[in-house]
């Protein structure tokens, strides 16, 4: 679901530019609580070692609905579907076994209430003062080709179908619909998505379905069947298991365990 990261140690300022003195007069936690938890578009968490959130910000708790407080000892497990919290944790244990901060991953983000995002995420690690990695810390931003945040060079052609898919999200799309509107080869299509979103054409359509599902799963009351024929289902088993494939449970199970979360 997400390109490539580059790694690398995060940058330290030298021991002579005053900043390390400065900083040793401050109280601890007023820049960077202070800050990230006014930025209304910025994620940000702390984790400790064993994966389990520490601190995280308003515009984390706003965006899976949940109150901050209830985050604090929980993992992602606990926070987001099983598939996504997978990846989550693959990162962090990639910076557990390397040292190495990751910087700048572009990920399509599915949020708790449904619907799918671009976000660029770094995360890096913490060390105690005797040298111990103890934990990562991270910041997410949205971006958006139209305002804000240009998406880089090489994800407009493939935002352009991102778009193409979830314009088109009711009706039946193909893989070869999908190559011709790009004007590639299915090889070709299939190469670039599975370069930069670490995913299949298909199943990046199979994910847009069922992130759109989920939105109308808790934000309407149409019935399980009603969502499955208008997202171009046209049997509600054949939904039904592709949304379980994805999602880990059944369309009732998550409309009845998100709908009844705090």
């Amino acid at each position: 679901m997400a390109a490539h990261p580059e790694e690398s140690t995060a940058s330290v300022p030298p021991p002579d530019s005053g900043f390390e003195s400065f900083v040793r007069t401050l109280r601890p936690g007023q820049i960077a609580l202070g800050l990230f938890e006014a930025l209304p578009d910025v994620l940000f968490w702390i984790k400790d070692r064993q994966s389990r959130f520490i601190f995280v910000n308003r515009a984390f708790s706003e965006l899976v609905r949940r109150k901050p407080e209830s985050f604090l000892g929980k993992t992602d497990t606990d926070i987001f579907p099983d598939e996504i919290a997978r990846t989550f944790l693959q990162d962090d244990q990639q910076i557990f076994e390397t040292g190495n901060s990751l910087l700048n991953k572009m990920e399509l983000v599915t949020r708790r209430a449904g619907g799918i995002e671009w976000r660029m995420t770094s995360k890096v690690p913490l060390f105690s003062l005797e040298g111990e990695l103890v934990g990562t810390s991270g910041i997410s931003r949205r971006l958006d080709q139209r305002e804000g945040h240009p998406l880089p060079a090489p994800y407009r052609a493939l935002s352009k179908l991102v778009n193409f898919v979830h314009d088109h999200v009711e009706q039946t799309l193909s893989v070869d619909e999908l190559a011709r509107q790009a004007g590639m080869s299915i090889s070709t299509l299939e190469r670039r998505f599975r370069s930069h979103l670490g995913t299949s054409p298909k199943r990046f359509i199979l994910h847009a379905k069922i992130a759109a599902s989920c939105d109308r799963l808790l934000s309407t009351p149409m019935s399980v069947g009603e969502i499955a024929e208008s997202l171009g289902y046209h049997e509600h088993a054949s939904f039904t298991r592709a949304f379980t494939s994805v999602m880990h449970m059944s369309p009732t199970a998550y409309r009845k365990y998100y709908s009844l979360r705090p």
